[in-house]
């Protein structure tokens, strides 16, 4: 997808606007591009901090709470889904940025032990590109539903403990913003977390998510 500014309708729009329809309506989209990097490694973090699970891959029914939202909801050639190997989260597939260029999963709506939280805590093993992480919690803007989300870098065939600050997630509808609008993310309105590929390259891609924890201030 070109850097440039976006047509009224992006592919991150028409997805916000199936999605809204659905019976398990996802997040609006996002640009691809940010203006400052959102994640954090684990290891800059200065503070002691209290860790969480969050997101438990071990368990027998856990494939069973992930979706998949991928491009070729609205034409787009990108596939993309979950997998799990190992008690681990594999996102995979290739992004095609001829016609949507992005691919996405997330849980359904539940609660999160997430109250207190500052943000999220991840063990991940990427390909060298930008995810983002994904949050949504019922909030609406202009009766579509709002998308935070956040950038995070992953280093090419190393595991990498990241940070995302809930302070970090930006909130959009239909692909623009709509900071000042909505209420910033709190965490414990979160319902679904997820991830999402949206870097404006072609070609494979492969995330591998060992687990999430949230952290918050030790006491």
């Amino acid at each position: 997808m070109p850097a440039a500014s976006p047509p009224p309708f992006s592919a991150a729009a028409m997805l916000s606007l199936i999605l809204t329809t659905a019976a398990l309506a996802a997040p609006a989209g996002d640009p691809p591009a940010a203006t400052e990097p959102a994640a954090q490694s684990a290891e800059d973090a200065n503070a002691e901090v209290e860790l969480t699970e969050v997101v438990d891959f071990t368990r027998e029914q856990e494939a069973e709470r992930w979706i998949t939202v991928n491009d070729n909801v609205m034409g787009g050639r990108s596939r993309g889904g979950p997998s799990f190997k190992d008690d681990t989260l594999i996102f995979s597939g290739a992004t095609n940025t001829n016609g949507g260029g992005f691919s996405s999963i997330r849980t359904k709506p539940q609660e999160w032990p997430l109250d207190g939280a500052e943000g999220l805590r991840m063990r991940v093993r990427g390909d060298g590109r930008t995810y983002q992480a994904d949050a949504s919690t019922g909030v609406k803007a202009s009766n579509f539903r709002v998308a935070y989300r956040a950038d995070f870098q992953t280093v090419k065939d190393e595991w990498v403990e990241v940070d995302v600050p809930f302070s970090k997630f930006r909130p959009t509808v239909m692909g623009q913003s709509v900071a000042g609008r909505v209420p910033e993310l709190a965490a414990k309105d979160v319902r679904t977390l997820g991830f999402m590929i949206y870097d404006g390259q072609d070609g494979p891609f492969k995330l591998e998510v060992d687990w999430i924890k949230a952290y918050s201030p030790a006491p």
